[in-house]
């Protein structure tokens, strides 16, 4: 009895083994296998996540969203997305890569996002921060060591017009020195092993609303984060920590007083002071559209009015000339004796 118990067992084993392993077949052959389009927010995109793609395949043009995210790309070469310089939102976060040539993303000079995030990258080319549109940028846990940003010779000013930046697990230790970046809103700079907190990183950040430092200054002395806090509460901008018991102890109210300095408020008015260049550019290119949209529009409702008197013309001279058909004739041979009686 125990021995056909036993077989019953193996049995039963083996059949939940293969059923479930012909469901997991059935689930892979279920999955999309090829890129699929459609519409989101009135924009195409095409989405291309989890195909296991090893690189971007041939792609219908005018696309202005990607999704090319959890499969086994690479490489990004210079002339893997120059065909697509309509994407917008690019999202290539859970890949494999580890290198990104100096041109790759020069085309698009309409991104505005750009997700690179849980990737292998361990260098950067500056060309990324001089996109013309792009305003979110993740990056966050890629291997960025301090070492291969301190290589980067950034031009500044930044063109790229970031309101976020995500930094997050990077293997950071140092803040990379990026600037004036005058319409930044969130930096993200959490679980990296910072060694410093240097207020001057974040001067340059005048609209700057929120930073997150959860888990990211374990290993910074109190007294010497005192600049960059004071800073932070001088200007209103939320600092997320893990833990603010830190903050709260008298260790922390007995750290020397400081007095901000000046290179850090002459940092912070020349930001406000290029964030309303920027305001006043966007406000006088929004005037101009809207007096040329008038202006297109008085001219087209000029033409289009001449057009509707020109018809009435045509068709007003057609008509004079159907009623000038329609008169007989007068008979000269008759007109001519009536004259000669006259005469006579």
């Amino acid at each position: 009895m125990f021995r056909y118990r036993c077989c019953f067992f193996l049995l039963l084993v083996v059949k939940t083994c293969y059923t479930k392993e012909m469901t997991d077949i059935k689930a892979l052959q279920s999955l999309p296998t090829r890129c699929t389009y459609e519409y989101a927010y009135d924009m195409y995109g095409a989405h291309c996540a989890g195909l296991r793609l090893t690189k971007i395949p041939s792609l219908k043009g005018g696309i202005e969203i990607l999704d090319f995210s959890d499969n086994k790309l690479k490489e990004v070469h210079a002339d893997t997305l120059s065909y697509y310089t309509s994407i917008k939102y690019l999202y290539l976060s859970e890949n494999q890569i580890y290198s990104i040539d100096k041109d790759a993303f020069s085309y698009l000079t309409y991104l505005q996002t750009l997700d690179l995030s849980n990737n292998v990258i361990l260098q950067l080319s500056e060309t990324i921060f001089h996109l013309p549109s792009l305003r979110k940028l993740y990056l966050n846990g890629n291997p960025l060591s301090q070492g291969s940003l301190s290589s980067m010779e950034i031009s500044k000013p930044i063109r790229a017009p970031l309101d976020l930046l995500d930094l997050s697990d990077c293997k950071l230790e140092v803040m990379p020195d990026l600037g004036i970046l005058p319409q930044m809103t969130f930096y993200n700079i959490s679980h990296n092993p910072l060694k410093s907190l240097d207020a001057q990183s974040f001067s340059g950040m005048c609209k700057l609303a929120k930073v997150d430092l959860t888990e990211s200054i374990n290993q910074i002395k109190l007294c010497d984060m005192k600049l960059s806090v004071m800073w932070f509460q001088e200007k209103g901008i939320y600092f997320q920590l893990g833990d603010y018991t830190k903050l709260n102890s008298r260790e922390y109210e007995n750290c020397p007083r400081i007095d901000i300095p000046q290179n850090l408020n002459a940092t912070f008015n020349q930001c406000r002071m290029e964030y309303t260049e920027v305001q006043t550019v966007k406000t006088s290119r929004r005037t101009w559209m809207t007096i040329g949209g008038g202006l297109a529009g008085f001219l087209v409702g000029f033409v289009l009015l001449l057009y509707i008197m020109h018809r009435h013309n045509v068709a007003q001279t057609k008509r004079t000339t159907k009623e000038v058909k329609k008169v007989p004739p007068s008979d000269d041979k008759n007109a001519t004796a009536i004259l000669l009686n006259d005469v006579s």
